[in-house]
């Protein structure tokens, strides 16, 4: 056999230069948030390939570097490690001697893979008579991969599938992996080596990126197919122009039919139900800004007895007659800040007709609350005994309202009482209904369940509205085909759209991150940062928003009165409240007090000096005196130590300096203001759940 050693520049011949191409060049210097990037380019160059004109082997986009002719209309190209061929190889099963290269001029077999040549260029060993091909010669360069994701070459070790966790998903996969010999904990499993750097999905408008890191992780960010958080270390696809995130496997899962029901409304689902056998379904969210149930189920139901208006215009829940009014005139307004609740159901009067005092005491009514049925039988919350309606809370609770037993509100409007166990709800609760739908999850029957008997998988159940848990004792709404659940309050109590004086349009409630829109959330009524992974009322023309909570605090008012994370999450603690009736402490107090929601700026309560914001207060405007309604009178009739005697003397116990509890009390306006066994990637595109 004739072996004639040769030199690199020999095994070339090509008649023009040759350049040295990054393949990863232009991804190095990818700008998401940059239009003049063509995502097309990108794709092309990932699913880029050719054959190398020296071993004949493929070039793919993962050696990253190769050599190419220099003339456009030549195709002629090499491996870099083909184009920097040693004239002497060390090879690891023949350390004995060094090979040299050499061109055969027979046909010869490689004694490493045993593969047969006619001729060719190969490493001899001529003392041995030992020859290798250069594909053995370059086995280490060719189970090389670069990966963007990962600054180190990464290298396939193993022959047989090991079972591993792969660090871009987080998961543990059986099969081949990739390792970094200079990151002792990188190993990344070849599917997860050859995913596509964009992605189409059919409920997304814009192609998602495969991010390896966040340059800042946004606070709360959920997959928005499974709705469970995403780590900061796991990679992901992101869209550069929403905040839209989601996990790899379920960004490239296929075949189930239900995966697409965990995207908020936005997938395609079959109806799981027949509207048919539902004539008197509810749903939700209501249209109007009242967000009323009463009256729905008052046309839908069938009571004997009602309560009602009175020949001489008088109703019990009142000491003065009540006028019916039809005329438009001064409904409630949020865009005139006008502000408009009904006594009964307290919820705002948008629609004529309705019933307002004579004397103007601010006492009005619903058209529907003067014909609520008397009595309430077989209540889901206390089907023992029946329901009685009560105008106002008992005598003791009369000013500060009663705590419903349904959905754990303070109310101080009309409500249902037990007399035998003193179980108390509002009105909106005596009509809980047992059926809905939402728009949120609109094909799926969503049914009235209480919280202790649903056998969850995880530790808590916590509504996906708010994301507040849901206590076992609880009533909330279950889809029975998804993990999808609401808890009575956000299902119920929020309006599709709502009004906001600064913005001419309606904003929709929205259930999930708007399209087109990167920048962080704020809210327009308290000015704090918003959670857009939790429902939020959206303006799209003008990217206004407002916490769902906040939306009935529009009016000046009533601005400030949130303070904590959960005070801002679901719908408002004092949804059931109406203020601005004056109370009394005769014997305690000379001067007349409002009963109001505390804000930053009533300071700290005048008996235990307590924050005073985000609870129900006592104020008088003449003293300039605040406290809370647990640190007051049960009564108003009651003997108790005087406001004033006791603030004296709660001043010389005090350690902090006068200063720190001095306030302003000017009202603060807020303005709104994947041979060798080489990966390959396929260009994926979802379209209904199919790549």
């Amino acid at each position: 056999m004739e072996f004639k050693e040769v030199q690199p520049k020999e095994i070339i011949q090509h008649d023009h230069p040759l350049i040295l191409e990054d393949l990863q060049l232009m991804y190095q210097n990818y700008q998401e948030d940059d239009d003049d990037f063509d995502d097309q380019d990108l794709i092309n160059m990932q699913k880029f390939e050719c054959k190398c004109d020296v071993c004949g082997y493929r070039i793919d986009w993962y050696h990253r570097y190769y050599y190419r002719c220099s003339q456009s209309s030549c195709s002629y190209s090499l491996h870099k490690s083909c184009r920097e061929l040693s004239t002497t190889l060390r090879f690891p099963a023949h350390l004995v001697h060094t090979l040299r290269l050499k061109k055969s001029l027979n046909s010869w077999s490689c004694h490493s893979c045993l593969t047969e040549h006619l001729a060719g260029i190969c490493y001899h060993c001529s003392t041995c008579d030992y020859e290798i091909d250069l594909r053995c010669a370059t086995f280490a360069e060719q189970t090389m991969i670069h990966h963007p994701g990962h600054p180190h070459p990464l290298t396939s070790i193993t022959l047989d599938p090991i079972m591993s966790k792969c660090y871009a998903c987080g998961k543990k996969h059986e099969g081949v992996f990739y390792h970094c010999s200079t990151c002792f904990y990188f190993s990344i499993h070849v599917d997860c080596v050859t995913l596509p750097f964009k992605l189409s999905l059919e409920h997304h408008v814009h192609k998602l990126t495969l991010s390896y890191s966040f340059t800042v992780i946004p606070y709360h960010s959920k997959c928005r197919i499974c709705v469970t958080s995403i780590s900061e270390r796991d990679w992901r696809y992101k869209c550069s122009k929403c905040r839209y995130y989601v996990h790899l496997d379920c960004a490239l899962s296929r075949g189930e039919p239900f995966m697409s029901i965990f995207s908020h409304g936005t997938g395609k689902s079959d109806k799981n139900f027949k509207a048919a056998d539902y004539p008197n379904l509810l749903h939700y969210p209501l249209p109007d800004d009242s967000y009323n149930i009463i009256p729905h189920h008052l046309l839908r139901g069938d009571y004997r007895h009602f309560d009602q208006i009175k020949s001489d215009n008088m109703h019990p829940s009142h000491p003065h007659p009540l006028l019916l009014i039809n005329a438009p005139g001064t409904l409630h307004n949020p865009m005139e800040r006008i502000k408009l609740l009904c006594n009964g159901c307290v919820r705002p009067i948008t629609t004529t007709p309705l019933y307002g005092c004579t004397m103007r005491c601010n006492f009005f009514l619903h058209e529907w609350c003067t014909r609520l049925p008397s009595e309430l039988e077989n209540h889901p919350g206390h089907p023992l005994h029946p329901l009685s309606l009560f105008h106002s809370p008992p005598s003791e609770l009369a000013y500060t309202g009663f705590k419903c037993n349904i959905c754990g509100l303070c109310c101080n409007g009309f409500g249902y009482v037990c007399s035998v166990c003193d179980y108390l709800v509002d009105v909106h609760c005596g009509f809980i209904p047992e059926r809905l739908t939402h728009e949120a999850h609109p094909n799926h029957l969503l049914s009235r369940v209480e919280a202790s008997s649903i056998q969850s998988t995880s530790s808590t159940l916590a509504c996906h509205a708010c994301g507040i848990t849901i206590n076992g004792g609880e009533f909330c709404f279950r889809c029975g085909f998804c993990d999808f659940y609401l808890d009575n309050r956000c299902a119920l109590h929020l309006p599709k759209t709502i009004k906001n004086k600064y913005d001419r349009h309606r904003l929709k409630l929205s259930y999930s991150p708007i399209e087109n829109h990167k920048s962080e959330y704020f809210c327009e009524v308290c000015e704090e940062e918003l959670i857009p992974e939790i429902w939020f009322y959206h303006c799209q023309e003008c990217g206004q928003s407002i916490h769902s909570a906040c939306a009935p605090l529009i009016l000046r008012s009533e601005q400030g009165v949130n303070d904590s994370l959960n005070d801002w999450r679901g719908v408002c603690k004092f949804i059931n409240m109406k203020f601005g009736r004056l109370v009394t402490f005769y014997r305690s107090h000379p001067h007349p007090m409002l009963l109001i929601p505390g804000t930053k700026i009533h300071g700290r309560c005048s008996f235990c000096f307590g924050e005073l914001q985000s609870l129900l207060i006592f104020k008088c405007y003449t003293c300039k005196l605040a406290f809370h309604v647990s640190c007051g009178p049960k009564n108003p009739h009651g003997r108790f130590l005087g406001l004033l005697g006791r603030l004296m003397l709660a001043r010389k116990r005090r350690i902090k300096p006068k200063e720190e509890l001095e306030h302003h009390e000017t009202a603060i306006v807020t303005f709104y203001p994947n041979e060798v066994m080489r990966p390959v990637t396929g260009h994926w595109k979802i379209v209904d759940g199919q790549p």
